[in-house]
């Protein structure tokens, strides 16, 4: 009797599971803002010096989309160094349209560049030349925040 009651009970949860739907707009939305993520692996004996340069390249190319509002935000982020993927790199857009660049807005972007870190183009070229010897981009998402009601 009791296994026939716990079969029934068991029965009637599954079933339950089973039918209950969400829908998007009705239980919860996605956000307009998206965030692109990179997702990293570097030889572990790299990571430090692979953050580092990304300092003199990829954060100073994101500083100046931040402040001509290209993104909204960026951020880099480590894992622990023994394990693979373990850097991740996100970009925050205000929409997926902002994430659509024009040959306005790039040349915009590559001016202020120059200007601002024109003594270290040389040396940036080289240390971004180099990232592909000790690292990979494993994967590449786009994503929306999920906003429950």
């Amino acid at each position: 009797m009791k296994y026939f009651l716990s079969m029934l009970v068991a029965s009637v949860m599954i079933g339950t599971s089973l039918t209950a739907t969400a829908e998007i707009w009705e239980d919860y939305d996605l956000s307009q803002e998206v965030t692109e993520l990179t997702v990293i692996a570097v030889k572990p004996n790299y990571v430090d010096g692979y953050l580092t340069r990304l300092e003199g390249t990829w954060v100073n190319s994101m500083q100046v989309l931040k402040d001509q509002g290209a993104i909204k935000n960026f951020a880099v982020w480590a894992a622990n160094v023994a394990d693979s993927p373990n850097v991740f790199l996100t970009v925050t857009y205000e929409n997926m349209g902002a994430m659509q660049q024009n040959a306005e807005q790039y040349q915009k972007m590559v001016a202020e560049m120059t200007k601002r870190f024109e003594s270290n183009e040389e040396e940036n070229q080289e240390i971004s030349q180099g990232y592909e010897e000790y690292r990979e981009i494993v994967d590449r998402k786009v994503l929306s925040r999920v906003q429950y009601k």
